[in-house]
């Protein structure tokens, strides 16, 4: 780590500026901060909360975790989505009021980098990235499994790999062609998800409760215990089985990342998380309950690859089924678009930086289309390569949904930690006047939210669902410790890397290569 006075010196250069302009031009707020306007701020209030909204994205979390909930636990797992619920709840009122006042891409990073040093925003980012790249693999894993089911095609597990690597270059290249062609098809899915998803629900629920005649599971099932290994308590197959839940809400404060394409952005992105949050739990919420009740033969669904499709299936027949599957595929498909959408924003943060390996290649903007191209493409690269593992060994997968998670609830527990700090020592700014604030609230919530969060990384640590996911994740970040100690730590020492460096350096962003 870098000495005590190095990195007091760094953080009191380097704190955000206080707010001095009700009102003032988002593209001058950037300028405080060092950056000039590169991006294209053309993400407005719609695609802002469909860009939360899409992160979240309750209809990929229902297709991506009910099988392995309802499985481990029976129907009683879908009350574990309000062990998710009052967390991430939390975390969106965090993540809101900072948000607010310092309104940069990457927050993961910008946050503890600006408000405590650049070292500890550095791992806190490496964690997020690592969060980021695991969930959009295992989003494309997943979409690729229920593309297979559309069609009717014999799925192998390297085709399953094929497609879903095909799956990330589509999207990949679709956000680096324009982020309004991603924000746009981005808005359109979401329309689908809230309009044909929640009616498909919805329809399903009438076929299932209300014609007469039909078979489904009693209301009283949802407090009975589902079968187990036997080997394992309930009570840690229950915990074990709120992994959907709890992936199908990380991403509420994804819209933090697009803050310098967001117009109005401090105005705008606390209002859009804490609606997308919202949205997103009706949704999920009615999908659990609904799906699990409509189950009529329980044991089909042991062997089934796409659980709600067979649930879909059983209670109105195939060919309806894979309508709604392929109209589902569009929201898993806008998820993943998204995800890559606010990595690369993370990526090209710490590039800007001068944070990352090849820095200078990474935080290339393209002049024409406003668009960080090789942070996106070089994001995509390394899905594919983790894409790949799964053809050397099919464990590889059983990681990817664990890690993601596992990943998200680190940044968080580090940005709690790092907020704790420095309202401790004063640094937060102060709010700009209709903007949203914790004000007296900050430090009572953040202390709740550090034991909440602390508890849920301990149980996806020690939980034996999750047996391994901790040594791959520090392995992980043990790479990160060594480009620290062999490279950062120097870099950041002498200048010339942290958030004073694209201040301190502008000739560093002239003619950037293309890669």
């Amino acid at each position: 780590m870098v000495d005590r006075t190095t990195a007091d010196r760094e953080v009191s250069t380097s704190l955000a500026p206080p707010p001095r302009v009700v009102g003032e031009d988002e593209d001058a707020r950037l300028a405080e901060f060092g950056y000039k306007q590169r991006l294209d701020r053309s993400v407005g209030r719609l695609a802002s909360f469909c860009i939360g909204f899409s992160t979240i994205s309750a209809t990929t979390a229902v297709f991506s975790g009910f099988g392995a909930g309802y499985l481990n636990a029976g129907a009683p797992f879908i009350w574990t989505l309000f062990l998710a619920i009052p967390v991430f709840l939390l975390w969106t009122l965090i993540a809101a009021d900072i948000a607010a006042k310092i309104p940069l891409a990457g927050y993961a990073y910008q946050w503890t980098s600006r408000l405590n040093n650049s070292s500890y925003g550095w791992f806190t980012g490496f964690a997020a990235l690592i969060g980021w790249v695991s969930g959009m693999t295992s989003l494309g894993y997943v979409f690729a499994g229920y593309l297979g089911s559309v069609f009717g095609w014999e799925m192998t597990h390297s085709l399953q790999i094929m497609l879903a690597i095909a799956t990330v270059i589509v999207c990949v290249l679709i956000n680096a062609y324009s982020v309004r062609l991603a924000t746009f098809i981005n808005n359109i899915g979401v329309s689908l998800e809230i309009l044909v998803t929640v009616g498909v629900t919805l329809v399903v629920a009438f076929i299932a409760f209300v014609l007469p005649g039909n078979v489904h599971q009693p209301f009283s099932s949802l407090f009975v215990p589902g079968s187990t290994d036997g080997a394992t308590p309930y009570i840690l197959a229950w915990l074990a089985a709120s992994l959907g839940p709890f992936f199908g809400l990380v991403g509420v404060e994804a819209v933090a990342d697009v803050a310098e394409e967001t117009k109005r952005a401090r105005h705008v992105i606390p209002r859009t998380m804490f609606y997308a949050f919202a949205v997103s739990c009706v949704i999920e919420f009615l999908m659990y309950l609904v799906y699990v009740l409509a189950i009529k033969n329980p044991a089909a669904l042991a062997g089934s690859p796409a659980p709600i499709e067979e649930i879909i299936t059983q209670q109105a027949g195939p060919v309806f089924a894979r309508i709604v599957i392929a109209v589902a595929l569009t929201n898993i498909l806008v998820c993943l678009l998204a995800n890559v959408l606010v990595g690369t924003r993370l990526l090209y943060s710490l590039s800007r930086d001068n944070m990352m390996p090849f820095s200078r290649a990474l935080r290339h903007v393209s002049t024409e289309r406003k668009t960080p191209s090789t942070a996106i493409v070089s994001l995509g690269v390394a899905s594919v390569l983790m894409l790949l593992s799964g053809l050397v060994s099919q464990r590889a997968f059983n990681y990817f949904l664990g890690i993601a998670t596992l990943a998200f609830f680190t940044t968080y527990i580090l940005q709690t930690i790092g907020l704790l700090v420095a309202t401790r020592r004063g640094r937060i700014p102060a709010a700009e006047p209709g903007t949203f604030d914790l004000g007296r609230a900050r430090t009572p919530l953040l202390v709740v939210s550090l034991i909440v969060f602390l508890a849920v990384g301990a149980a996806l640590v020690v939980l034996p669902a999750f047996a391994g996911n901790a040594y791959v994740f520090a392995g992980v970040i043990g790479l990160a410790a060594v480009w620290w100690l062999l490279v950062l730590r120097r870099r950041l020492r002498t200048g010339e890397a942290g958030p004073r460096y694209a201040q301190d350096h502008p000739e560093a962003f002239e003619a950037v290569p293309a890669g």
